[in-house]
């Protein structure tokens, strides 16, 4: 009898300690992938942000995000073949995200249900946000007042003084606009307009470019240089070239000189 019970005893300490450890691999896997949700999370409820809403790969809606507000700005696309991938090159609208809509679906202001549409059809609906950013977007979407949304309707294909004015309007980073810090882009490839591309880019961000020029050399590697102390805007290029900055000892005609190479030559981001 006592050996029977010793046996169910060792049995149940064996089933305990499975369950222990399937529930172990259980709770650092969640935990790993929270962690990598998080890591990868685009937006930031502190910081201007740009999304694109598309119906199959074509741009409806450009919604800008303005903490400072809090607002936001709807730019809705009147063009009806806008590829995505031409805002940056063509147009000078560099988003940090998308969201594929089912056809027939626009946001007007309603960004909050646009996101939870997408929540709950993320099956279907493409986009390179993951869920913890719909879910800030949604949060923040639902604390701006219907004064504080714009909705202009815009044609890229019809490239104006005024149409340039509203798009720089609507993508302007108050942060980056109150530092004022004078940049400086130098193309260091072969490729015709690259500089002025990403110029137009960052002077829609609100960035002030002060000069644009190209080497006489091309450069491998693009590069940024600084000087004086650390920034958001410094920050906020480094993370959109993909490139760490490096110290510069004496100012030059710029606090912030970016050069272009070729590894940057066949960007879509510019």
């Amino acid at each position: 009898m006592k050996k029977n019970v010793h046996n169910e005893s060792k049995s149940l300490k064996t089933v305990f300690l499975y369950f222990l450890v399937v529930f172990v691999i259980i709770a650092v896997a969640v935990t790993i992938k929270i962690f990598n949700i998080y890591e990868q999370s685009k937006f930031d409820p502190a910081h201007e942000f740009v999304l694109a809403v598309t119906q199959q790969n074509q741009v409806k809606e450009i919604v800008c995000f303005h903490p400072e507000t809090p607002g936001i700005s709807f730019l809705i696309i009147k063009d009806p073949n806008l590829a995505y991938n031409s805002l940056a090159k063509n147009y000078g609208i560099a988003t940090d995200g998308f969201v594929q809509a089912n056809e027939g679906i626009s946001s007007g202001t309603d960004i909050s249900n646009l996101m939870w549409e997408s929540i709950t059809h993320m099956a279907t609906w493409k986009s390179n946000l993951t869920i913890l950013d719909k879910f800030r977007v949604l949060l923040f979407a639902k604390n701006v007042s219907i004064n504080n949304k714009t909705i202009e309707q815009i044609s890229l294909s019809n490239q104006t003084p005024n149409l340039n004015t509203i798009i720089a309007t609507a993508l302007n980073d108050q942060n980056i606009s109150s530092e004022n810090i004078t940049i400086q882009i130098i193309n260091a490839t072969n490729v015709s307009g690259l500089g002025q591309r990403l110029g137009k880019i960052l002077t829609n961000m609100g960035a002030n470019v002060v000069d644009v020029a190209s080497s006489e050399k091309t450069q491998q590697k693009s590069t940024i240089a600084y000087y004086g102390n650390d920034s958001y805007t410094l920050d906020r290029l480094q993370k959109f070239l993909g490139v760490t900055a490096s110290k510069l000892n004496k100012q030059t005609i710029a606090d912030i000189v970016i050069t272009i190479g070729n590894d940057n030559a066949k960007t879509t981001a510019f």
